[in-house]
């Protein structure tokens, strides 16, 4: 079986659990201790630059940034707009070229390379910038979707090819969000069912969404 159907098999294994639409809910919920909305909102977010309020974005997502790389970013303005300006900001992942995905890659190894940074908060900003394109990935998400070595964005991108799959997550919109991008979506919806931490273990409680099994995917 090809990878991208053993990862669509994944993602439906998220998208069948009963009550999974509440549960996705419950983290645009502005009540509940969660981003939400804000990491797509907050602040400024100009399509061709990288700036303050990206970085604040993205400390909602639990990170933070070293004192270092803040000043390599704020000195390296000309470099990240160069390299935003080769990645389209209104394409979805399964509509990218190879070309475009190389281009998003590059950055993301850029920022990736910076001081303590690395591969999952380089992701997140890079979600922040082009939300249509760039999944964001976390322990979670790769130990749930267990995609081939270095091959997540691709395998990803053949995956959602499948425009039934891709209604199935849309339908997980809760009333009233329209910001966050099809992708945005589909992290929330591992992440809520599939996090150890109290936080999403509470919000599963609260909507009767059992604990998921312990078994992990065996890697393709």
């Amino acid at each position: 079986m090809k990878a991208e159907d053993l990862m669509r098999g994944r993602i439906r294994g998220v998208l069948i659990v009963p009550r999974i639409n509440r549960l996705v809910a419950t983290y645009f919920d502005p009540d509940r201790p969660f981003a939400g909305i804000s990491y797509d909102l907050v602040g400024e977010n100009p399509p061709y630059a990288l700036v303050l309020d990206d970085l604040l974005a993205t400390t909602l997502l639990d990170i933070s940034w070293r004192p270092r790389a803040i000043r390599k970013l704020a000195s390296s303005g000309d470099h990240v707009a160069s390299k935003l300006a080769a990645i389209p900001h209104d394409l979805d992942l399964w509509d990218a070229s190879p070309e475009v995905l190389g281009s998003a890659t590059v950055l993301h190894q850029w920022l990736d390379g910076l001081p303590g940074v690395g591969t999952v908060i380089a992701s997140k900003l890079l979600a922040r910038k082009r939300p249509r394109l760039v999944p964001i990935h976390d322990d979670v998400v790769l130990r749930v979707l267990a995609p081939p070595k270095n091959q997540f964005w691709a395998t990803l991108a053949a995956a959602l090819t499948d425009p039934v799959l891709r209604n199935d997550i849309e339908a997980l919109r809760p009333d009233g969000v329209a910001s966050p991008s099809l992708l945005r979506l589909l992290d929330v919806a591992i992440w809520t069912r599939h996090s150890r931490s109290s936080s999403a273990r509470t919000a599963r409680r609260s909507v009767g969404v059992s604990e998921p099994d312990s078994a992990t995917p065996a890697p393709s």
